[in-house]
């Protein structure tokens, strides 16, 4: 085949990529085990796991708090995994247009509002502790018991932004490479991080030392397990965005489970959770930059904390990469090229940078509630799939704007599944405040995220069946006639 017979294929795979359009098998990054290992890791052991972690040890019981995150986290990602990630994968298109034959062509924007906000609001989170941390490190080297240098942290943060706008710009496959980088340097740096902190106190002996009882959420060691759950079930269910947008990258079916539930969950957010909740147990500290040095001294800690700041980039590209292809649900930017998006999408972190301490003091607390909206959106999307339609998606539907495709429902609004995510909130906040840390009398023996989805899958599946005998809304009913109708599909 000749060159210019060739290059039509590759731009239309290039587009695919940085794009709505759905994603044949062939064209797809992530073919084999190692590659996919090392992108999840990127997307769960980003370092404000760290500071999760110090939350982790003021549970009150550290080996307590430790067990139950890790289970939180295993159970929590499997429904997250059937609920975004099976019909992505298959289909090989985005969240938010997988969502639409559960929330309706129009009712999926709140999907695309939240995957935005968080994303967004993760990613900048992560750039204002990267000037942070990098401000805490010019400090403790170059002025010692003096004040952070806000100069420093902004010029930090700005070329945070642009290393990312530099990386992505030409396009999603950056992703692979570089997390075939970043994921290990974190991997190794975490295990570096630990074999110091238990250098002079062994693991054995960290595990049985507790914080102050003063200090800790929970003396009953039931609550202690139920906190430890809950944080690390809550963590898991904000994982609808990502694993929908990484699902659709995915070359080979057996892959869709395991990478993400070792890269993402045991090894990401599990193991370096742990090492920050060690740590603050060791050393007193919640602050990576300045627990890191405490262990390390002033010399290899400042290189532990640089590659630690650098390995952040992989994380920050794989955000930015599935909030980049969500917006462009919106018309205007589906019009925009890629690299255009990247950068109206990182612009407010310039706002970001002159504001780092305001933005993790504030924005990380409001973030906390994210979970909540989550539970509801990932009990609707993996009932539908899985027990309504039983696999069965037409996914030319999926980009039908009008009264004519499969999934308009009412008005283009699943209200079934609208009044669903609004129960599982009100359900999941009586039972938890994510903020207060206020618990029901319940929590202890059940938690808060397990039983809100459990209650959300069984409302959606008992009013959707009684939607489907009575009515055609939804395309639920004659799927091989709605595959058969001929319709105007567009993006």
């Amino acid at each position: 085949m000749s060159q210019a017979q060739e290059e039509p294929s590759a731009v239309t795979s290039r587009e695919a990529l940085a794009g709505r359009l759905p994603i044949r098998g062939s064209d797809r990054l992530y073919s084999n085990f190692g590659s996919l290992l090392a992108a999840c890791m990127a997307i769960g052991a980003a370092s404000f796991n760290y500071l999760f972690g110090a939350s982790i040890a003021y549970i009150g019981n550290t080996r307590i708090g430790i067990l139950g995150y890790v289970i939180g986290l295993i159970v929590g990602l499997a429904p997250v995994y059937m609920a975004a990630g099976m019909v992505c994968f298959r289909h090989g298109v985005d969240p938010v247009d997988a969502a639409k034959s559960s929330m309706g062509t129009r009712g999926s924007a709140l999907l695309l509002c939240l995957l935005l906000v968080t994303t967004l609001g993760w990613s900048f989170v992560l750039i204002a502790m990267t000037g942070q941390a990098a401000g805490r490190l010019q400090q403790v080297l170059f002025n010692p018991g003096g004040q952070i240098g806000n100069g420093f942290v902004t010029l930090v943060s700005v070329l945070m932004l642009a290393l990312v706008w530099a990386l992505l710009r030409k396009g999603p496959a950056m992703i692979a490479r570089l997390t075939r980088f970043t994921s290990p340097a974190i991997l190794i740096i975490a295990c570096i991080l630990l074999y110091l902190i238990t250098r002079d106190t062994s693991l054995s002996s960290l595990l049985a030392t507790n914080v102050d009882p003063k200090q800790a959420y929970a003396s009953d060691p039931l609550l202690q397990l139920a906190y430890g759950v809950e944080f690390g079930a809550s963590n898991a269910m904000t994982g609808v965005p990502f694993f929908g947008g990484i699902a659709r990258l995915i070359h080979k079916r057996r892959h869709l489970i395991s990478p993400s539930l070792l890269g993402s969950g045991l090894i990401g957010a599990g193991f370096t959770s742990t090492v920050g909740a060690l740590a603050a147990i060791a050393t007193g500290s919640t602050e990576p930059a300045e627990w890191v040095v405490k262990t390390a001294g002033n010399g290899f800690g400042s290189v532990i904390v640089v590659v630690l700041l650098l390995a952040n980039l992989g994380t920050l590209t794989s955000f930015f990469y599935f909030a980049g292809v969500a917006v462009q649900q919106v018309r205007v930017f589906a019009r925009m090229r890629w690299e255009m998006i990247v950068l109206i999408l990182l612009s407010p972190g310039l706002i970001v940078a002159m504001n780092t301490q305001w933005l993790i003091a504030h924005v990380m607390n409001w973030l906390a509630y994210n979970s909540a909206m989550f539970i509801g959106i990932a009990a609707v999307m993996l009932t539908d799939y899985l027990l309504l339609r039983r696999q069965r998606v037409l996914p030319a539907h999926l980009f039908v704007k009008d009264g004519q495709g499969a999934y308009w429902f009412w008005g283009g609004v699943n209200w079934v599944a609208m009044a669903v995510i609004v129960l599982g909130l009100v359900v999941y906040l009586m039972l938890f405040d994510p903020l207060t840390l206020q618990v029901g009398p319940s929590f202890r023996y059940v938690g808060a995220t397990l039983p809100t989805l459990a209650l959300c899958i069984l409302a959606y599946y008992l009013a959707m069946r009684l939607v489907i005998a009575r009515s055609e809304h939804g395309g639920y009913r004659n799927v091989e006639q709605w595959a058969r109708k001929k319709v105007r599909v567009g993006l």
